[in-house]
């Protein structure tokens, strides 16, 4: 395994940007034509800067370094997922918009971790075997208070970013709790229409919708064409950008990191 995050891993799609931002709702869809996966690979990061992640040492006697944690990327094209000792449900690899399918670590036993999953209900947890991933430290984790509309990026448990952000009406709030980011979508540079250039699926569902203009109500992290309504409480729950700032966050934060929203 390499020792570098890279965003040069791109698998060509049609509309998988627009099918995660049918969940956020409001706005034209864009032209999409890739979607940019932020998950570590064996590649050395050779655009400037991204994320760093290490590969866990091999053999059980290791501790996670302070200020990072633990994400895990599928090594195999379906995951078991288990509660106790039975299989609970099999997750695909990539996932369901063609993105490699990642978790974060919440616990870790002798060949066994514990990872967050990235279905409803929001918080919803499982076991793998850990022969069944590849595991790396991430040094960064988000945070998002909606009462002050601010997104904060910390990168070994210090602020290195601070970006104002557009959360959820009061009709349908963003969801509050413990997430990540699952996956990482590019826009077309040419047409990246009313979501911005980049966005971020979270972990977490709407409170409000089960499904939206097709989309599952998964909470998204992204870009858009209205500045207006960053800094407002205007979304259908999804966390809006300026796309500058989103574009930064894109080459610095990788999928699988932590994000926690609280009021």
């Amino acid at each position: 395994m390499g020792s570098g995050i890279s965003r040069s891993h791109r698998v060509v799609v049609v509309a998988l940007f627009a099918a995660l931002a049918a969940s956020c709702g409001g706005g034209q869809r864009g032209s999409v034509h890739s979607l940019s996966s932020s998950t570590p690979t064996p590649t050395p990061a050779t655009s400037a800067p991204t994320a760093t992640a290490q590969p866990t040492p091999k053999g059980s006697g290791w501790k996670t370094p302070a200020g990072t944690r633990l994400v895990a990327v599928a090594a195999k094209r379906t995951i078991a997922v288990y509660d106790m000792s039975r299989i609970k449900l099999r997750l695909a690899n990539p996932n369901s918009i063609g993105a490699p399918l990642v978790f974060l670590v919440i616990d870790r036993r002798p060949g066994w971790v514990r990872v967050a999953l990235p279905i409803r209900p929001n918080g919803a947890n499982g076991w793998v075997r850990e022969s069944d991933l590849s595991l790396f430290f991430d040094p960064y984790r988000v945070s998002v208070k909606l009462s002050q509309h601010i997104l904060v990026v910390f990168r070994y448990g210090k602020v290195v970013a601070r970006f104002p952000a557009g959360i959820g009406r009061p009709s349908a709030p963003t969801p509050t709790g413990n997430f990540y980011l699952t996956e990482l979508l590019q826009a077309s540079p040419s047409a990246p229409g009313a979501y911005g250039p980049y966005a971020y699926g979270l972990s977490a569902f709407s409170d409000v919708f089960s499904e939206f203009e097709g989309g599952p109500g998964q909470i998204g992290l992204h870009g858009t064409s209205d500045p207006s309504s960053v800094g407002a409480s205007v979304s259908h729950g999804c966390i809006r950008l300026h796309n500058k700032d989103v574009a930064k966050l894109a080459k610095m934060v990788p999928a699988g990191t932590p994000i926690t929203i609280t009021e």
